[in-house]
């Protein structure tokens, strides 16, 4: 039952920092974004990771996304949706945070793949490049919410971080992005860990790093912790100029 349950958690397509949602961004308007994540260790991890999310709102004062997950091999197949409404920075005002808030892991079998998770964020970008980001989580299901203890824990907060680019400039390689981001909570979900962006252009990237997780016991293979590895490629469709 525990393996048919914990690849769901394998991080979710919204846009995110590192191994949840948390930033209060969107994706833009009319751009989809493909990613493949895996989550590996010696022995064990979750299936892969495939999704698309595209931005839906070509608007300087609120945007919207709307995306899937689908993991495989897993039985029965995890397939989940997410959306997410955001207000971009300053657009309340100079100064103004910008604001998100959605849905994540949103499955449709009863006791399996339902997490069916709330989050709202709150960023702000820092003078000199990358930002901060706060907000909280809550699960629906009190079931797939049990850990290990016996006790339900649904709810958490989220913190995202990203240094400013480290730029590089060198033909097939753009530059380098540090991010760190930590999901509370004594649950399946709960996790949290560092890694570093490497970006070819600005379409293409590779995340890597270490995710440590608060339940060990809910995860593959019981192990504290597992390497993360994401690709990510935006498509900016539309006209050559």
């Amino acid at each position: 039952m525990i393996t048919a349950l914990i690849p769901s958690m394998a991080f979710a397509t919204p846009s995110t920092t590192y191994w949840a949602p948390s930033t209060a961004t969107c994706q833009p308007a009319g751009v989809p974004h493909i990613t493949y994540d895996t989550y590996y260790g010696k022995k064990g991890g979750y299936p892969i990771d495939t999704g698309l999310t595209i931005g839906l709102i070509p608007s300087s004062k609120i945007q919207a996304e709307v995306g899937y997950d689908l993991l495989l091999p897993t039985a029965p197949i995890n397939f989940f949706l997410n959306a997410k409404l955001c207000i971009p920075e300053n657009a309340m005002g100079k100064g103004a945070p910008a604001i998100g808030g959605g849905f994540y892991n949103v499955g449709f079998k009863k006791g399996i793949t339902d997490f069916n998770i709330a989050y709202g964020m709150i960023q702000k970008s820092f003078p000199f490049g990358g930002y901060i980001a706060g907000g909280v989580y809550h699960g629906m299901s009190d079931a797939l919410f049990t850990n290990s203890d016996g006790k339900i824990v649904k709810t958490g907060a989220l913190i995202g971080w990203m240094s400013p680019d480290i730029k590089v400039n060198r033909k097939g390689l753009s530059k380098f992005v540090l991010t760190a981001d930590m999901q509370t909570g004594k649950n399946v979900a709960g996790a949290g860990g560092f890694g570093l962006y490497t970006y070819f252009n600005d379409y293409i990237d590779v995340l890597i790093g270490p995710v440590f997780f608060t339940d060990k016991k809910l995860q593959p293979g019981g192990k504290s912790w597992l390497w993360t590895t994401q690709v990510d490629v935006d498509i900016p469709l539309g006209k050559n100029k």
